[in-house]
């Protein structure tokens, strides 16, 4: 037995270094998305002064941004300037390897074969990958869940009170990582009473002793609590925090009931994840599908239902896992309001039971010439999985691409070129980075103030409307408020060509005429020849 979980730690343990591979390398390669930049401009506020106020109108959760803060520290960085887009995504990725290593607390309850075959499918999921590579919450949100399931297990397998505890707060680290944290919750507890209504109706089991004491579950409850508070209150120096945790629902629920830009229909979450290609009169992208993991997965439900090919796995854990998956599911295809990256909740718990699914067919199979010809078709598919993996986050042709089924609304390459321009513009100016910047756009302007970073903040305005006073260094703006703008400006300015933020939205760079002209007199003028030595 030793033997056995010796070979299944050292499995997992290769397979959370393949997840790194696919994590690690080349972080900065995409410019950050809108809502990446977002939380990183509140991770870097955070650095610097300490101080952190939850929002409850459109943000979450603030452990992203305080699990980003020992890496600031580690890498030495104090200021947002000092800050790169790489080293915040870090945080998720790092978390992402995370995942696999947790099927170390269930390969008991899955089955090791299982639970090493989830492993490998967590470590190469495309949408794993590439979410495991984004700064937002997402990523967290899976590792929480995925903790609190594994920690309530081991609780229920030894009834030590410190699996309680641990349950407790990572069920606190949950709440305090994204709203959506219900939805999980919500299915787990379907979960847990439709495999207390099989036992006891279907299979005839009788009631045995709960599965947790009363003392356990208090100290659970109270982890569960300290945990959240702790990280709403901002480490007890915003009392209001925990209050705005719970009154944020009111404006989550209406925003989950449609009539919005990101509302999609029912199957928009499983087309992406079957198969999906985006064609256009200009251009076809290639295929995607994760076809693989859902295909299986449907073979560990069936395998948890009738309990064969499980080996030693644990049936009722299974069964569980079946119906929070489905329950899940199907949450998430009835609220209106969908983003790719929302998809990686029931992905993973997709994935789980394609662990069992891809154990349970290998045992289905009679002979071991055919086990073996099943496990080189799914080594293959595997494979392809890898590439796609690959193709979404490392190829420069698709990570920001909307041919990219991940991509979702991404900031264009063209954003960095309108950054470049302001900075160059600023080499020029008696000001440097004190030089006035106003944004004037209807549109959505992030990431542009994560980009805008190294300038002084106080000097920087963004505007939804063309206000009275539109003269500055430079101007940001879209073609749409062009017309308004040109009336109300007093000075001269030089209007640059038109650079796209992100699909479909467009900006123009306004520079004043003076720092324009400063600015082509420095890239005409002859560079000056080196000074000649007089050699050796």
């Amino acid at each position: 037995m030793k033997h056995v979980r010796l070979v299944f730690t050292v499995s997992v343990l290769a397979v959370a270094i393949g997840a790194l591979a696919l994590r690690l390398p080349r972080l900065g390669l995409r410019p950050m998305h809108g809502d990446e930049g977002n939380q990183a401009v509140k991770a870097a506020a955070l650095l610097e002064s300490g101080l952190y106020r939850y929002n409850p109108h459109d943000h979450h959760g603030p452990t992203l941004y305080y699990l980003s803060l020992p890496i600031c520290w580690v890498t030495g960085a104090e200021t947002a300037r000092e800050i790169t887009d790489g080293m915040l995504r870090l945080t998720p990725a790092l978390v992402g390897v995370g995942v696999v290593l947790l099927l170390l607390l269930v390969g008991d309850g899955l089955g090791r074969p299982a639970a090493v075959c989830a492993g490998v499918l967590t470590a190469i999921s495309p949408a794993m990958v590439f979410y495991s590579r984004y700064y937002i919450q997402e990523m967290l949100l899976v590792f929480f869940t995925f903790a609190f399931l594994a920690s309530a297990w081991r609780y229920t397998r030894t009834r030590r009170w410190g699996w309680a505890v641990a349950a407790g707060a990572f069920l606190g680290l949950m709440h305090a990582s994204k709203e959506t944290w219900v939805l999980a919750l919500a299915a787990m507890l379907a979960g847990l009473v439709g495999t207390v209504l099989w036992s006891r109706l279907v299979d005839r089991e009788p009631g045995g002793r709960s599965p947790v004491t009363w003392k356990h579950l208090a100290l659970a409850v109270a982890a569960a609590a300290v945990v959240s508070v702790t990280f709403f209150s901002s480490f007890f120096s915003y009392a209001r925090g925990p209050l705005d945790s719970v009154l944020a629902y009111v404006y989550y629920f209406t925003r989950a009931g449609g009539a919005g830009l990101h509302d999609n229909p029912w199957h928009f979450y499983l087309g992406m994840l079957i198969h999906s290609r985006l064609v256009t009169e200009a251009t076809s992208g290639p295929w995607w599908s994760e076809g693989l993991i859902l295909g299986l997965a449907i073979v560990g439900m069936a395998a948890a239902i009738t309990k064969k090919g499980i080996g030693r796995a644990h049936p009722p854990l299974l069964r569980l896992l079946t119906i929070y998956t489905l329950v899940l599911t199907v949450a998430y295809a009835l609220i209106p309001y969908k983003t790719p990256w929302c998809a990686v909740g029931f992905l993973h718990a997709y994935i789980l039971m394609a662990g069992v699914g891809a154990a349970a067919l290998v045992r289905w199979t009679p002979k071991w010439p055919l086990k073996v010809a099943v496990g080189i078709i799914l080594a293959a598919l595997a494979a392809h999985l890898v590439w796609q993996a690959y193709r979404a986050s490392f190829s420069f042709r698709f990570c920001a691409d909307q041919r990219n089924p991940y991509v979702y609304a991404h900031t264009s390459r063209d954003a960095l070129n309108i950054v470049k321009r302001v900075e160059e513009v600023a080499s020029v100016s008696p000001h440097g980075h004190d030089m006035i910047i106003k944004v004037i756009t209807p549109e959505n302007y992030w990431p542009l103030p994560w980009y805008l970073r190294g300038f002084n903040q106080d000097h920087i305005g963004y505007y939804h409307e063309v206000p009275d006073d539109c003269d500055a260094s430079v101007i940001l703006t879209t073609p749409q408020v062009e017309e308004t703008l040109g009336k109300r400006l007093k000075a001269s300015y030089n209007r640059q060509s038109v650079n796209r933020l992100r699909p479909g939205v467009f900006m123009r760079i306004y520079v004043e005429q003076s720092l324009w002209d400063a600015l082509v007199e420095r890239w005409s003028a002859p560079k000056s020849e080196a000074p000649k030595g007089d050699g050796p």
